[in-house]
């Protein structure tokens, strides 16, 4: 360590009321930072979440011509072979722990009094559930009973409130069959699904129910897989892509969509929280600049003597900048790190009790966030980077300006000022 670093590490050090003042200032600053985006990507990964558990799946597997109508969900449009289609998305992708079939269909559901539109999907009740949580959402009743022909169907809570319907009761559904006629049954709702969650459809029932009602030859129009949980939103999402390519590759002719296609819009909206993240940082690092200015102000003034001494032994101008630059740095390396334990600290803490989104968010709408789940703030290697860069470059340039006014002194002016 050169001589300027250890004058200059001495002088922070001296004047410490000041430092720990300005450093206090930045600690806070980058704690907070590090502590609103580890709460923001932990708000993104329960939105993507709920996505893989309820509705998208890891990796959606359909036809191309399905996809290019799937606003009408058509029913012509299946998977040839099924079985196959799952057997080599296991042996494409050996991390995935489940795949099962879903065929959608558009019905009209009826208390025999009200009528109400709802997207229905026909389900195999035993693989389902290796893939989506809709299992262990049921509040009321119980999940699909596998190779149930009794015509049991499973409803979201809202579709039961709208329609004035409870466990047990009846509820009439008319449908379009594959033989291009309408059909009409009346079905025994054995399940009510939470009503804090965002379903793919808001209506369920097996395979064998299905094909009596809308025909035998009911193809399966999507496959739906799951895997091992990753760290983090941005690994998830990566081995998602790379898996939905694994299984393009192995499956000619069929379309395989990651989550992140279906959460697009919302990963869009995300990065526009981002930057709004980066502007709270920026703001409180301006406000720890000018703190630092103000030090180092104060430290140049109060040692216009010294800077007159280290001059006539021979210091040049350039080094008395240098010195002050260096106090400067040293000071934003003290007021950065602190602020990176204490976001480490911040996020542990939120992190291990957890933010029921029930609890905070009331009766508003979250736009489509699950209200029922807890938020886990997740650790981000690159906010804490980002946070002591910023720190540190805040620093550096907030100690530019007054040290240039140190090294303006003169020698004779400087040993003469009382």
């Amino acid at each position: 360590m050169d001589t300027l670093w250890k004058i200059a590490i001495r002088n922070v050090f001296r004047h410490g009321r000041r430092t720990a003042i300005t450093c206090i200032t930045m600690a806070v600053g980058i704690g907070i930072f590090i502590m609103y985006d580890s709460m923001i990507a932990g708000m993104d990964r329960v939105a993507i979440d709920a996505m893989v558990k309820y509705s998208a799946s890891y990796v959606k597997v359909r036809t191309p011509a399905y996809i290019a109508d799937e606003r009408g969900v058509p029913l012509d449009h299946g998977i040839p072979d099924p079985s196959g289609a799952m057997a080599a998305i296991r042996k494409a992708v050996p991390s995935i722990k489940g795949a099962a079939p879903r065929t959608m269909f558009f019905g009209q559901a009826s208390n025999y009094r009200d009528a109400e539109p709802v997207l229905c999907a026909a389900v195999d009740p035993g693989l389902d559930p290796g893939v989506f949580a809709l299992s262990s959402s049921v509040k009321q009743g119980s999940w699909l009973a596998a190779g149930s022909t009794s015509r049991q169907v499973v409803i979201s809570a809202v579709l039961a409130k709208d329609l004035g319907l409870k466990l047990g009761d009846a509820v009439l559904l008319s449908a379009r069959t594959v033989y291009d006629n309408d059909n009409a049954d009346e079905f025994t709702i054995v399940g009510l699904l939470d009503g804090g969650v965002t379903l793919q459809a808001g209506l369920y029932m097996g395979y064998g129910d299905a094909k009596a009602f809308l025909g035998d030859s009911l193809p399966v129009t999507e496959i739906d897989t799951s895997a091992p949980r990753e760290v983090n939103l941005e690994a998830e999402l990566a081995a998602s892509s790379k898996a939905a390519a694994a299984m393009v590759s192995a499956l000619p002719g069929l379309s395989a969509q990651p989550v992140g296609d279906f959460a697009r819009d919302y990963l869009a909206l995300r990065n526009s929280k981002s930057k709004a993240s980066y502007m709270i940082i920026l703001v409180i690092l301006l406000i720890a600049a000018v703190g630092i200015v103000n030090t180092i102000l104060l430290s140049v003034y109060s040692r216009v003597r010294e800077i007159g001494v280290l001059r006539a032994y021979g210091m040049t101008a350039k080094d008395v900048k240098r010195l002050f630059v260096r106090e400067g740095l040293v000071t934003g390396l003290i007021g950065s790190v602190a602020g990176l334990v204490l976001g480490a600290g911040l996020v542990a803490w939120l992190d291990s009790l957890g933010i029921s989104l029930a609890e905070v968010a009331g009766n508003m709408d979250l736009g489509g966030l699950p209200v029922n789940e807890v938020i886990r703030l997740e650790w981000r290697p690159q906010t804490f980077v980002v946070g002591l860069v910023f720190g540190i470059v805040a620093a550096w340039l907030a100690a530019r300006s007054p040290a240039k006014r140190a090294a303006r002194l003169e020698p004779t002016d400087a040993l003469r000022f009382v």
